[in-house]
């Protein structure tokens, strides 16, 4: 056991995340309090549940606007991050960088049966990254085409499954074979109490010379009618508090740079770096205040503070990586979402 937890404390350090090394250490210390193997493994396996205070998606959406009769649905995001110094390696130390992403979907859907339907979406997104000092690559402009079909049921008793397939691919270029990225989802919820859910599944990309895996773990709790607790891995950490049935305030784990590990091709790179790689990663702690209209209609605006991560960079095969690491900054953003 020992072992295993050397191996990921050793790849996960690489990401500087100050709550990975929370999830090392308080894994580290289950184990050594554990009476047999078989607990301190299950110590193991429950790292992932706090993986989620480092995660959130926004190119997979959980569909609650599916509901009859509901047909099209629109979402959209803004988040600026403001300047953040680099700290490793030393040729990067003390350069800064701004950073600020944006999307805007829509979807229709279509009513099979009263418990399936089918739901397609096609969207944009945008990740700004300006950095002058880049020693790879000078590019700061990145925008993608998004479109995904899902199949949503509720036939089975109890349960509410997703299942979808999307791609996305530079706006500019579109270029499949050489930007496009394809990943999969396969999400159910378990009503374990009219209160109570619990998610499991599974979320994989490949393309861009990358693949990832993460499995779909966790539950949401409407505690009272005022608190709603929300711990979704990888997809949404949120605890909410509710005035009434028109405000809210939300504190929520956000992370940046689109997926987990998702590959970008780089713009305008610097030899022997042209049409490289690169990742983009960090997290972030957020304060919101909610408006929502019923299912119609939402909107969010607050900020938080980011804090820091890294950049890694790679060639155009996807070798000869490297990371960058830079510091924390504040940032804000805001959200809006309507349904017809």
């Amino acid at each position: 056991m020992s072992n295993i937890l050397n191996q990921k404390k050793h790849s996960i350090v690489k990401a500087d995340c100050w709550l990975w090394n929370l999830c090392y250490a308080y894994t580290r210390f289950l184990c050594s309090h554990c009476t047999s193997k078989y607990l301190a493994f299950l110590a193991y396996l429950s790292l992932p549940f706090f993986f989620i205070f480092c995660s959130s998606f926004w190119l997979v959406t959980d569909y609650r606007f599916v509901r009859p009769p509901n047909h099209i649905h629109f979402a959209g995001q803004f988040r600026e991050v403001g300047k953040a110094s680099f700290f490793s390696p030393d040729i990067v130390k003390h350069t800064k960088q701004t950073y600020a992403d944006a999307f805007a979907y829509a979807f229709i859907t279509q009513y099979l049966t009263p418990n399936n339907a089918l739901t397609w979406q096609a969207g944009w997104s945008r990740i700004h990254l300006h950095w002058p000092e880049n020693p790879r690559f000078r590019g700061e402009d990145y925008n993608f085409a998004v479109a995904s079909l899902a199949w949503i049921s509720t036939s089975v008793t109890d349960w509410r499954w997703i299942l979808s397939g999307a791609t996305t691919v530079d706006a500019e270029s579109f270029d499949f074979g050489h930007t496009g990225v394809y990943y999969g989802l396969i999400w159910g919820r378990h009503a374990v109490r009219e209160n109570l859910g619990a998610h499991v599944g599974i979320y994989a990309y490949y393309g861009v010379h990358n693949g990832y895996a993460l499995p779909v773990l966790g539950l949401d709790w409407r505690a009272t009618t005022h608190w709603n607790l929300s711990l979704v891995f990888p997809m949404h950490t949120a605890l909410a508090y509710y005035f009434n049935q028109y405000w809210s305030l939300s504190l929520q784990a956000a992370a940046f740079g689109i997926p987990y590990r998702f590959p970008i091709r780089a713009k305008k790179g610097i030899p022997p770096f042209q049409n490289g790689i690169f990742e983009i990663f960090s997290t972030g702690i957020e304060f919101d205040l909610r408006f929502h209209a019923g299912d119609t209609f939402f909107f969010s605006f607050g900020g938080g503070w980011n804090d820091g991560g890294w950049i890694l960079s790679k060639d155009h095969n996807n070798h000869h990586g490297r990371y960058f690491k830079f510091n924390g900054a504040p940032y804000g953003q805001a959200q809006l979402r309507a349904t017809f």
